[in-house]
Order: structure tokens, then C-alpha cells, then sequence
């Protein structure tokens, strides 16, 4: 096969070193190319599947996540309101012992302010005025 017009003419078979360059590089991309196109085409695929499940895998980790928040969410309400009824005793205890501490001490000082008025009373007024009244006499 020859084409019309001198440049260009193709060579016969086996005759140029062209074709041999032709059929080199056909071997190459038969043998060695195309092999490997194809393994990294399977090895591709693979890949997307795998990415795809880990998209999956996703998917599923963020809406366990959001269901596991609902119901911490939930328990902590559940807990609160099992728990505030036992709060709401403690504490009516503590200001109901904290008004009882404070009763005492008031009871116990007016026991105690009874005890120095009185101590107070009998030597203030009528005992000094008699001490006083019975060192004079005595010194007059």
C-alpha cells in the first residue's frame, strides 16, 4: 500500500523500520500497557467501593451520634426530674435544721442574758447602792 505523492508513502511490510516501530509499540501497549490499564481499573473500582461503604459507615456513625445525644438528653431530663423531688427534701431539711440551730442559740442566749441581768441586777442597783450605803457607814 502506497499513497499517491512521494512524502508519505507508507512501507511495504517488513521493509522499513517503521512499521517495526509500529508493531514494537502495539506489542508494548498488548504486553505491558493495556495489563496494567486494566489492574488499575479493577484496583479504581475497588477503590470507589470502598469509599462509597466508608461514606455509608458515615452516615451511619453521625446518626447514631445524633439518636445517642437524644437519648442522654432524655435520660438527663428523666434523672432531673426523678432527682429533684429528693433535692427539694434535702434541702427544706437543711434550712429546716439550720432554723432550728438558729432557735437554740437564740433560746440559749436569752437563758444566758437572763442569768447577767439577774447577776447584773443584784449587784448593780440595789447590791451596789447597799455596798456603797455599808461602806459609808462604816467609814463615817
Amino acid at each position: 500500500m502506497q499513497r499517491i505523492g512521494g512524502k508519505g508513502a507508507m512501507p511495504e511490510e517488513g521493509s522499513g523500520s517503521m512499521f517495526k516501530t509500529v508493531e514494537d509499540h502495539e506489542k508494548a501497549i498488548h504486553e505491558n500497557i493495556l495489563p496494567r490499564l486494566e489492574i488499575l481499573e479493577k484496583e479504581h473500582l475497588v477503590f470507589k467501593q470502598e469509599v462509597t461503604s466508608i461514606k455509608t459507615d458515615m452516615a451511619k456513625v453521625q446518626t447514631g451520634q445524633k439518636d445517642l445525644e437524644v437519648t442522654v438528653m432524655k435520660d438527663g431530663k428523666e434523672t432531673r426530674d426523678l432527682l429533684k423531688p429528693f433535692a427539694d427534701h434535702a434541702l427544706k431539711q437543711m434550712e429546716f435544721e439550720a432554723q432550728a440551730k438558729k432557735e437554740i442559740a437564740i433560746k440559749k442566749l436569752d437563758n444566758k442574758d437572763k442569768a447577767t441581768v439577774a447577776l447584773y441586777g443584784a449587784i448593780g442597783s440595789g447590791g451596789l447602792v447597799t455596798i456603797v450605803a455599808a461602806f459609808m457607814a462604816i467609814f463615817k
